[in-house]
Order: C-alpha cells, then sequence, then structure tokens
C-alpha cells in the first residue's frame, strides 16, 4: 500500500535538493547556469525522480528488524537508490564530475532518512515514548 504522506515528503525532500545540487553544480561548470540550463534540469529531474522512488520504495527490506536495525535499513535504502542514480547521471555525465555523484548518493541517504522520519505512524511515536 502507497503510504502518500511519505511519497509527498521525499519528493518535496528530493525536488529541494535538486535545488541545492543545481546551485552547487552551476557554480563549477563552465558558462554557468544560462548555457547549461538542460543539462541543470537534467539534474534537479534525477533529484526529484530519486525522490519519488525512494517514497515508493518505504515497505521495502533489506535488514529485517525493529530499533536500530530499522534505521539501518532506511540508511542503507536510501544509499543503495542513491548510488543506483547517480551511476546513471555519472555515465551521462558531459562533465563526469565525481562530486555530483557523491552528492547523489548522500542526497538518497537524506531523503530515505528525512522521508521516513518524518512519515511514521503515531503508534511508533508513542512507542518511543514508553
Amino acid at each position: 500500500m502507497i503510504n502518500y504522506k511519505r511519497l509527498i515528503i521525499s519528493t518535496v525532500t528530493g525536488a529541494l535538493l535538486g535545488i541545492v545540487c543545481i546551485i552547487g553544480v552551476g557554480l563549477r561548470i563552465e558558462g554557468g547556469y544560462l548555457k547549461n540550463i538542460v543539462y541543470l534540469l537534467g539534474i534537479w529531474m534525477s533529484r526529484l525522480a530519486l525522490g519519488v522512488t525512494i517514497g515508493f520504495v518505504g515497505e521495502f527490506t533489506i535488514i529485517p528488524g525493529i530499533g536500530w536495525k530499522r534505521w539501518t535499513n532506511v540508511s542503507i535504502r536510501g544509499i543503495f537508490f542513491g548510488l543506483l542514480f547517480s551511476v546513471t547521471v555519472l555515465l551521462l555525465d558531459p562533465h563526469f564530475s565525481y562530486i555530483t555523484f557523491t552528492a547523489g548518493i548522500a542526497y538518497g541517504l537524506i531523503t530515505d532518512v528525512v522521508a521516513t522520519f518524518f512519515a511514521r505512524k503515531k503508534v511508533e511515536k508513542e512507542e518511543k515514548r514508553d
């Protein structure tokens, strides 16, 4: 079942991190922002697609368990999808930027942790208090 709250949170997070990525990439490449608008839009779309994908895979379990194992699963899952999207960007990137590649992996981790944290169910929050 789709968790729409998680999907919205991860999509917005991906879009915001995509803007951060555009700023960073735009400062590093020749010609600045205007001459590379299509390339920068492609980078942003990649980050947005990463956010949407992470929104849909909330039930994907690599390491079953509760407590700290749950957050380990979230971290590994975010890194995995960040790596998957970053390899694609790196292979198609005319600038072949390892910084953009590494940032994509980090953005996958950040997006999954943020989406999982803010989309927790009320029961999980109450269990934490006990």
